[in-house]
């Protein structure tokens, strides 16, 4: 009974022995977001031309990256390193990201979507006016010169002018 005892005791303290993520690395959670702005940062500086601009704006947007979560380049450089040897916590936090990047990504599209929809309905407004306007120009330019052949056309002169320059719009 004594050795079945030891054997109890020695199990406890091997299963609680189970290691953790130490205290000196940011936890997955927080790791997932860090990792998240750090890639919004890559994809910034990588639509920047220059080579020279890019690493200096860089090195801003990191510094305010790693004051937004506290921490410093050594922290997160070492963090990196501890999750790159532990592949499962490093998918779970992955997936974090890209499901993050995911919802960050279609709510552009949504926004770009409804702001090209309202360009667009803007630009056929404004084809249909010019199209209008053409037109119009056109058909009261040729009544002006039929009618400035005749000789008493002063009344109808300031009539034509009068609508050349007021257009009623065509939906």
């Amino acid at each position: 009974m004594k050795n079945f005892l030891y054997i109890v005791v020695v199990f406890f303290f091997i299963s609680g022995c189970k290691p953790g993520i130490p205290k000196d690395i940011i936890q997955p959670d927080e790791m997932a977001k860090v990792l998240h702005d750090i890639h919004l940062v890559d994809g910034y500086i990588a639509m920047t031309p220059s080579v020279d601009s890019a690493k200096k704006m860089a090195a801003a947007y990191y510094k305010g990256v790693y004051k937004k979560y506290d921490i410093d380049s050594a922290v997160y450089n070492k963090s990196l390193n501890y999750y790159y040897k532990e592949p499962r916590i490093m998918t779970d936090i992955y997936k974090k990201v890209t499901d993050e990047l995911t919802k960050d990504r279609n709510t552009i599209v949504q926004a770009d979507s409804i702001v090209a929809a309202k360009a667009a309905a803007k630009l056929r407004l404004k084809m249909v006016m010019d199209s209008t306007r053409k037109s119009d120009s056109i058909f009261y330019a040729r009544i002006l010169l039929r009618d400035t052949a005749k000789k008493d056309t002063t009344k109808k002169l300031e009539v034509i002018k009068s609508k050349m320059f007021y257009i009623e719009p065509k939906y």
